[in-house]
């Protein structure tokens, strides 16, 4: 069950009408060849004068001042159109990741205490003791060293072997992951790592889905397999292509009368900024189905 193209154009309508700038700017980049640039403006809206990014760009959390966890959803976008080395966000966003890392530990913060200033979603919160364990460690550690790999011509080599080592030791500490975000932070980043990571996480990611295979709704909570392997060359899509087509199917079924698909969860607080976040969330998954029914065929 394809979706049509009178559902691709209410898709559209609602990514324009109520969607960020930065998403319509997308939408033109993946659907209508429009220019990187024009994206990589729009995303700089979002980036601090230390090189990190804030301002809601996770509309979940509404702090304005930078945090690792907004600038590794500065970097996905980054990826997306294939920003060079020399571009100043990816430059100054660099800079942004070797200054805040944290050596004790050897990991980066997912946000600030400060977050906890604005409204934000219950999981957000920063309590006491904000060290992450190993099975939390990834969540956005890898995935930010993987973005240094990509840009490894910015990264000193000192720094970039150091943050291996702490890749490696997360590896070899876990049998399994048993976060679903931490298992996605490291989903991103195998591309860009080297074999010594690659391979390894590679094995433990397949590991993983054996464990929680079959899948029920407790298993993935508010993530679904196309999370995991939004496109047909995804590491997962081709073990588990005898179940792709039922969620593919079920995607194009789930979408909303104005074109639109909502975010599977709510914050249950700050209600009236909960409101502005869930519109934002809508036009950024309403996006991302529609690039992932393409890239499967589904459109």
């Amino acid at each position: 069950m394809k979706l049509t193209p009178e559902k691709f154009i209410q898709a559209e309508t609602l990514i324009r009408s109520s969607g960020r700038e930065l998403d319509q700017r997308l939408f033109d980049f993946h659907f209508q060849n429009g220019p990187a640039e024009a994206v990589l403006n729009a995303l700089a809206a979002y980036q601090n004068e230390d090189g990190g990014f804030g301002h809601a760009l996770e509309p979940d959390f509404r702090l304005p001042t930078s945090s690792p966890m907004a600038t590794s959803v500065a970097f996905q976008v980054m990826v997306a159109v294939d920003a060079a080395a020399d571009h100043p966000l990816v430059q100054d966003g660099i800079r942004y990741l070797l200054s805040t890392y944290h050596k004790e530990g050897g990991y980066w913060p997912k946000t600030p205490a400060a977050v906890n200033d604005y409204p934000h979603a219950p999981w957000w919160h920063v309590g006491d003791n904000p060290i992450p364990d190993e099975e939390a460690w990834p969540n956005p550690t890898t995935e930010l060293i993987g973005y240094l790999y990509r840009y490894d011509s910015l990264v000193p080599a000192e720094f970039l072997a150091e943050v291996t080592a702490r890749a490696q030791q997360n590896l070899n500490a876990l049998t399994l992951f048993a976060d679903r975000y931490s298992l996605l932070c490291w989903l991103r980043a195998v591309p860009e790592l080297p074999a010594l990571l690659r391979t390894p996480a590679e094995a433990k990611i397949c590991d993983t889905f054996a464990s929680w295979y079959p899948f029920n709704p407790d298993t993935l909570h508010e993530l679904n397999l196309l999370t995991f392997a939004p496109s047909p060359d995804s590491l997962l899509a081709s073990i588990y292509s005898q179940v792709m087509r039922p969620q593919l199917d079920a995607l194009v079924q789930a979408q909303e009368e104005d074109g639109g698909w909502s975010p599977a969860w709510a914050w249950g607080q700050y209600e009236d900024m909960w409101t502005v976040a869930r519109g934002e969330w809508r036009g950024r998954i309403t996006l991302e189905n529609l690039l992932t029914l393409v890239t499967w065929d589904y459109l």
